[in-house]
């Protein structure tokens, strides 16, 4: 596992701090220990090699096995030792544009070294994101592995305690039912500083808390990248229960560089059926897009998404497999002439 940035068993640290605490009148790089010798002292090794040939040989050797492997270690973890010191653009879909803060760095406290890599670790917490089992639920997951980065600061900033103690409270049943538990090795809350020692995230503010779930049948689309489509009326909540309509545009706000890149002509098409589905008629409120649809642009797009948001997976959200076939019983849209299979 990569070392966390700063700490003192980074094989780079480590042999800094031997080089530090060489006896300055002995010109040898292999020195010997002394026998006793405090952390604080300046010097920890003799002047002079009074030590038997054979002993001095052996400590040299063992020292510089030491240090060859330490050197190997570097070439593996010298990017972590010595951090990313540029921040990076959160770009993990149930955190990115939804938190408060826009920029990362890693490697976090789990040696987690990509955002592909904190994907997978969090995505079975995105339905409770979804869900609002509590308003700082999302900050408290995304916060501890996607730590706050500000430019020109070493230092990363995760979740007060008071953050995610109120989080585990509202969410502990509601993931328990869901067939998970509270992740309390990663999410240990009194581990995380308490919001009267500063530098860490607050909780949300009530106002940018989202909104109760509501169901609105059939209402027009207010969604920007839906406005040239020829379905107009949709129905809130859609499939993962998400209603608040400042929080879907935040979401879909995450796919316009992919918009833009144009892959395909019905990206547009599939994220506005999937985010707020469509309403044809009264008699089908609640209309999906075709898995067809959704197969062909994830075929177009799936290389230049990967390119886009750091390597990302395809995202759970917009995997064909949870929408119907044109061939099934159930109601699907398709772009031709918005018509419904």
């Amino acid at each position: 596992m990569p070392e966390i940035k700063g700490s003192i068993y980074c094989p780079v640290l480590s042999f800094e701090m031997y080089l530090s605490k060489l006896h300055p009148e002995c010109d040898r790089l292999w020195q010997r220990p002394k026998e006793s010798f405090l952390e604080s002292d300046a010097v920890w090794f003799y002047s002079s090699g009074s030590t038997p040939p054979a002993t001095v040989e052996l400590i040299a050797h063992n020292m510089l096995d030491r240090f060859v492997n330490g050197l190997v270690a570097i070439s593996l973890v010298i990017s972590c030792c010595h951090g990313d010191d540029e921040c990076q653009e959160v770009v993990v879909p149930m955190c990115r544009g939804l938190v408060g803060y826009t920029h990362t760095r890693l490697p976090n406290r789990f040696g987690h070294v990509t955002q592909s890599e904190v994907y997978r670790a969090i995505e079975r917490y995105w339905p409770f994101m979804d869900s609002d089992c509590h308003k700082n639920f999302r900050l408290t997951v995304c916060g501890t592995f996607l730590p706050k980065c500000s430019t020109g600061s070493t230092a990363t900033v995760l979740p007060c305690r008071e953050t995610c103690f109120s989080a585990k409270r509202g969410c502990s049943q509601k993931l328990k039912q869901g067939g998970t538990k509270w992740p309390n090795r990663q999410l240990k809350c009194n581990r995380f500083r308490r919001k009267r020692q500063g530098s860490c995230l607050k909780a949300v503010p009530n106002h940018m808390a989202p909104a109760p779930l509501r169901y609105a049948y059939c209402e027009q689309n207010t969604f920007s990248a839906c406005a040239n489509l020829s379905l107009q009326i949709r129905t809130l909540p859609n499939m993962f229960l998400q209603s608040d309509e400042r929080i879907i545009q935040l979401e879909m706000n995450q796919y316009e560089a992919l918009l833009q890149s144009r892959c395909h002509d019905n990206l547009a098409f599939l994220l506005c059926g999937v985010f707020a589905p469509f309403c044809p008629n009264d008699q089908q409120p609640f209309v999906l897009p075709c898995r067809e649809t959704c197969e062909e642009v994830e075929m177009a797009c799936a290389e230049e998404f990967q390119r886009l948001y750091r390597g990302l997976p395809w995202p759970a959200k917009l995997q064909c497999h949870r929408y119907p076939s044109g061939s099934s019983q159930q109601a699907c849209a398709t772009p031709n002439d918005a018509a419904i299979a």
